[in-house]
């Protein structure tokens, strides 16, 4: 099957400079407009956690499929609702967002739970990187929000997201990270696609 994947990105905080980081946030609260509680609760379903959520046709065309609610708030402190902080770029604590691609019909395994985990990729990234927090808590994604279906018929579907916020990283520099979804149907370890379910990101937060 084909893996999700994620994509590089490098993650530069100037934190007495706003214009650095201002394009940033606004991109951000666009992108995490769809998820506001609000608009879940209008266009998807209250699910049960920890089990697929699975919408045969049955023989009758199951039209559309209905979407599992990811809620705003669930991203905590990196949710971006009445935070001062702008996501914690003028604080330099910044948050990152991790989301899978969509693939159709993807299972993460037989009753398997799914997670992000973040490392530094070295031992003076893993001891510059410090602290960091997870939204939702342990990095957890739900097995409510698969199968996917295909934009055709999932015309509502938000995608899982899981907010990694950074707490204390070493100023001054460059820290290479590395984010893993873990789940038993996604091979992070196939080094003929080395960024199969897996992200590689420079983070750096500038101080004068």
């Amino acid at each position: 099957m084909i893996c999700p994947k994620t994509q590089n990105l490098d993650v530069i905080v100037n934190i007495s400079d706003t214009e650095s980081w201002d394009q940033h946030v606004q991109k951000l609260n666009k992108f995490l407009e769809p998820y506001n509680d609000s608009i879940q609760a209008q266009k998807n379903d209250v699910c049960r956690p920890g089990r697929y959520y699975e919408q045969p046709d049955n023989g009758v065309l199951n039209y559309p499929k209905r979407a599992c609610q990811f809620n705003r708030t669930q991203l905590g402190n990196c949710s971006g609702i009445g935070d001062p902080t702008h996501y914690g770029y003028s604080t330099g604590q910044p948050c990152v967002f991790i989301k899978m691609n969509r693939v159709i019909n993807f299972y993460a395994g037989a009753n398997q739970s799914m997670n992000v985990t973040c490392v530094g990729k070295r031992d003076e990234d893993a001891e510059n990187l410090g602290h960091f927090v997870m939204f939702p808590a342990n990095g957890n994604i739900d097995l409510m929000y698969f199968p996917y279906y295909g934009k055709k018929f999932h015309v509502n579907y938000t995608q899982p997201l899981v907010a990694v916020k950074f707490l204390n990283v070493t100023p001054n520099v460059e820290v290479n990270v590395e984010c893993r979804i873990n789940a038993a149907n996604i091979a992070t370890d196939d080094e003929r696609d080395k960024f199969a379910g897996r992200v590689a990101f420079k983070l750096r937060i500038n101080k004068t």
